[in-house]
């Protein structure tokens, strides 16, 4: 008998013993389980998974990070990823809502959004599109940021507290440069880039102490281009002119509530109680809410839930047909292939790319009889030249087998992760998705000073040949540094050649657009590197035109398969994640977990040679 037919027949009489021992998780489970079940199956709800009553008004916090795909699990926080929500699960939650007559209209209660710029205006979308149904959308809170207000825009009424705040100041981006720490503790770092990337400005934190013209001059072009785009929706659904915004944030104009109402900004200030008089004017009774997360709930989840319980074992994680199922039917007309996070050699997770996984699903994908069309959803700021290369081959093969490859880019797509999407048949990316910076680094720190001077620690050792060793202890010599450089500027070459052919472009034509810099998406797709303005759904519809397929009869399979959440919590309760957890309680961000994390994989990985983004772009 395995594990899960064990837990499942003895679930009942175990959960007794568990409440009298303080297991109130398990008990937790058990009764969602169970309430679920009935709800599901005791009358015929709109959305039988979804318990709320006539004339219900929908409410969205978004209090915390957005990340590209939900885990689907059932309690906050269980599936190791320290907190957040998916773009995915918004958006499907929007879609049930909108579909679903007990919902009357929406309430946006946020304060900031925690999220990239792409991100963030899909989550706008998401919220104009919930409109079109004809229900209404009201913004109120007591305090914004630019992103809160951004958001809030698109409502049918935007209103503040009366003694609330809102900012209106314009965007930044700031560099930290470590060249003086460096210089105090006795490290010097030797970087070396691609020929002529003077845009990869991934080094430059490592051997300038300001941004280069050439840093300075695409950083500029991309938070314009941001700006732009925000400013663009913002006075749109507000009936005002851009140069308003620029005025207000140029010499913060907003600086009382009232202002706001006075620029045009919002409609009114409203305390919690004055807004819910008006709800109950728009319902006729006193407002019921309800919460988007009640929506985020996957339909089948019970289902999945029961089926994982009977079926997991702790030995067998990936399945008794892990080593031949590469050519059986994946169940869908088209694969939706999520690439999120940065680009590491091996196995990956929710948040990281792992060229082993990533290889397999798109191998998966070609040799599946029932898949004609593949779309690669890129949201990374790339990592490992080598992975990528992984990576990338698949895409090729992927090509030649004739299906259509369509990528979809959403925050980020630059460096390691425009690598792996420029063999694509079709690119899309949203306008402000941080693309291209084609370029490739390296750095080796030296911290000889450090060691010797500072801390008073000595070597000696033996070798073979004179250049054995690229240790932190000393510099390198002139023969490594030879020998590192030609290493980069065969891999730049490479990345040029590999995008030259995906796009059907001559190298030199590459070069005008490469040396490390980085895109907005507008200004990627005026350069040539995507071929068009679009969200995930747009890529989807046009896989299915390049694959001659119906759209009202295809079925779509989501790849890497996401972890059922049952076996997720089941191991994470014993598992490193936990620790992930406990920092998040002791208030280190989520956000930030993962960056540690990513960067120690990249260091115990040893993958000298990089194409990542160095930075990432939060708009609060």
């Amino acid at each position: 008998m395995s594990f899960g037919k064990q837990v499942l027949s003895s679930i009942i009489g175990s959960s007794i013993g568990i409440l009298l021992t303080g297991g109130v998780l398990i008990v937790l489970f058990v009764v969602a389980l169970v309430g679920g079940l009935v709800a599901a199956f005791g009358g015929g709800d709109p959305d039988p998974f979804v318990e709320v009553e006539e004339g219900t008004v929908l409410r969205m916090t978004l209090d915390q990070p957005i990340r590209e795909r939900g885990a689907a699990m059932p309690f906050p926080g269980l599936d190791g990823s320290g907190g957040g929500i998916g773009l995915d699960e918004i958006r499907n939650a929007l879609e049930r809502a909108a579909e679903d007559d007990r919902i009357q209209g929406l309430l946006l209660d946020v304060a900031a959004v925690d999220a990239a710029p792409a991100t963030l205006q899909e989550v706008r979308r998401a919220v104009a599109q919930f409109q079109k149904s004809g229900k209404w959308v009201v913004y109120w809170t007591e305090a914004a940021s630019m992103s809160g207000m951004y958001l809030g825009s698109v409502a049918d009424e935007v209103y503040l507290h009366p003694k609330g705040f809102a900012e209106l100041a314009g965007m930044r981006l700031q560099t930290t440069f470590f060249t003086g720490m460096l210089e105090k503790l006795g490290v010097e770092v030797t970087v070396l880039r691609g020929p002529d990337n003077a845009y990869k400005g991934a080094v430059e934190p490592f051997m300038r102490k300001d941004l280069s013209p050439e840093n300075r001059e695409q950083l500029s072009a991309l938070l314009e281009d941001i700006w732009g785009e925000m400013r663009r929706e913002w006075a749109g659904s507000r009936g005002l002119s851009e140069a308003v915004l620029d005025s207000v944030a140029a010499g913060l104009a907003w600086r009382l509530p009232s202002d706001g109402v006075q620029l045009g900004l919002i409609d009114g200030l409203k305390y919690e109680d004055e807004l819910e008089a008006l709800l109950r004017e728009r319902l006729g009774s006193r407002p019921i809410y309800a919460d988007l997360e009640d929506y985020m709930l996957p339909e089948d989840f019970f289902g999945i839930s029961l089926e994982a319980l009977e079926n997991w074992d702790p030995d067998q994680r990936r399945g008794p047909d892990a080593e031949n199922r590469d050519s059986i039917a994946l169940g869908g007309d088209v694969a939706i292939v999520y690439a999120v996070g940065g680009i590491e050699s091996g196995e990956g997770d929710d948040a990281t790319i792992g060229s082993e996984t990533l290889a397999e699903s798109l191998r998966r994908a070609r040799l599946a009889p029932d898949v004609k069309a593949v779309v690669l959803r890129v949201n990374s700021p790339g990592g490992s030249a080598l992975a990528s290369d992984v990576i990338w081959r698949e895409t090729v093969l992927l090509r030649e087998s004739g299906k259509p490859l369509v990528v979809s880019m959403g925050d980020y797509a630059a460096s390691g992760g425009y690598y792996i999407s420029a063999a694509a048949s079709k690119i899309y990316a949203e306008p402000t998705t941080i693309t291209g910076s084609i370029g490739v680094f390296g750095m080796i720190p030296n911290a000889q000073e450090l060691l010797t001077e500072k801390i008073g620690l000595s070597f000696d050792e033996v070798s073979t040949h004179p250049h054995a060793g690229m240790g932190i202890d000393r510099p390198l010599d002139a023969v490594q540094t030879e020998a590192m450089n030609a290493s980069i500027a065969n891999i730049y070459d490479t990345f040029v050649s590999v995008v030259a052919a995906g796009r059907g472009m001559t190298k030199e034509q590459v070069e005008e657009v490469a040396r490390g810099r980085v895109w907005s998406g507008r200004d990627a797709l005026d350069k040539g590197l995507v071929d068009a303005l679009g969200n995930l759904e747009d890529a989807v519809a046009e896989a299915i035109r390049l694959a001659g397929l119906d759209a009202a009869t295809v079925e779509r399979v989501v790849m890497p398969e996401p972890v059922d959440p049952i076996s997720q919590w089941l191991e994470d309760m014993g598992g490193a994640e936990m620790g992930m957890r406990t920092l998040a309680a002791w208030g280190v961000p989520a956000g930030t977990v993962q960056e540690f994390l990513s960067l120690q994989r990249m260091v115990q990985q040893g993958d000298r040679v990089q194409a990542r983004l160095p930075y990432a772009i939060t708009i609060r």
